[in-house]
């Protein structure tokens, strides 16, 4: 397999953390111009090749296949790029997550590429949408919620290190209902710890979307309401269109996060080898959906605000850009979250006992 890290490749943070770009340097991408770019989704959830992005002028974007237009080289090795970069761009979003299993399925080795790792901030920034595993667990381990740390990586120090009797009969018991030793609990812990951290992941764009999906219906709901376009039938089907589709989107997503909440909250007092297989299958089975929704509303709202930064703008202009810019892609979107998995009524939460069932 190539190795898909480029020895001294230095990668921005956003790039890191991004569900959107992809700097081509992090791939075995063999003409060395190319490999300068980025692989974008852009606003009208295209995949493009990005050459430059500044402000005040824009972003330079190119489909892929007319990379032989702007970069010379070897022919061969050049179509051997394409082919890879057309692999990565039907995937449904750019994050580590969905990358890793693309990279894979693209025979890239990925076991070694620190750039798909989020950045040191932004698994800081998720430390408090992770609180559903760490704090049961602290309580579980001390009985009274209070310890020494307040993150999984902390905890899992704690477990490999603890510190009295008590906490170490509960280690060994936790240890015991998982079938493994003692010193495979931390790296059990750590790799559930992985598994959900992709989900808080998810979990923050759509923390960022939702308010400002807000602001996007309200400012299309002034000039909708108190200008000239409110006798416009074409700009009032188009508005009306865009926003039954964001209340559609965002309002299902909220559900199925609502769904994560109610079944990736473990009871450590019952938990059993099959739990944290459970999660690791629930996350799983939405993770393609919701990056592709997400990286999709995140590109949309990204576009709303460099265009709009303040709101504003005539109502030709927010008419002209929910049509031309809002609208395409949409469509999809909301055909993808109708497509997504749905979460079972009744279906217990890892560690705990369906009524009437077993754990």
């Amino acid at each position: 397999m190539p190795d898909a890290m480029r020895p001294g490749s230095v990668i921005a943070d956003y790039d890191r953390d991004s569900i959107h770009t992809l700097p081509l340097t992090v791939l075995p991408v063999s003409n060395a111009a190319l490999s300068r770019a980025r692989l974008i989704r852009n606003h009208r959830l295209e995949t493009r090749v990005e050459l430059f992005r500044e402000t005040g002028i824009g972003s330079g974007q190119i489909a892929i296949d007319e990379i032989p237009d702007f970069f010379t080289g070897d022919v061969a090795a050049l179509h051997d790029d394409m082919a890879l970069l057309r692999r990565i761009g039907q995937l449904p979003a750019l994050d580590p997550y969905t990358l890793r299993i693309g990279l894979r399925q693209a025979g890239v080795d990925v076991l070694s590429l620190e750039a798909l790792q989020l950045s040191p901030a932004k698994r800081a920034e998720l430390l408090p949408l992770m609180r559903n595993i760490t704090r049961p667990l602290i309580v579980h381990l001390y009985g009274d919620g209070r310890a020494a740390a307040d993150d999984l990586d902390g905890i899992i120090r704690l477990i490999a290190y603890p510190d009295t009797p008590r906490v170490r009969a509960r280690i060994r018991s936790m240890a015991e209902a998982l079938q493994i030793s003692v010193d495979a609990l931390p790296d059990m812990l750590e790799d559930y710890g992985d598994t959900y951290l992709a989900l808080s992941y998810y979990r923050s764009y759509f923390q960022y979307a939702l308010p400002v999906i807000g602001r996007i219906l309200e400012w299309m709901r002034e000039v909708r309401t108190e200008s000239f376009l409110r006798t416009d039938a074409n700009a009032q089907r188009t508005f009306q269109q865009v926003e039954d589709v964001l209340a559609h989107v965002t309002g299902s997503v909220t559900r199925r996060f609502e769904g994560f909440d109610r079944h990736t909250v473990v009871n450590w007092d019952r938990v059993t080898v099959g739990t944290f297989a459970q999660v690791r299958e629930l996350i799983s089975q939405h993770q393609q959906s919701l990056a592709a929704v997400l990286c999709g509303l995140t590109v949309k709202i990204y576009e709303w605000e460099q265009r709009f930064p303040n709101g504003g703008g005539s109502p030709d202009k927010r008419a002209e850009f929910v049509a031309t810019d809002l609208r395409p892609g949409l469509d999809g979107l909301w055909a993808l979250e109708r497509r997504a998995p749905r979460f079972e009524a009744g279906l217990a939460a890892p560690g705990q006992r369906r009524s009437g069932g077993t754990a």
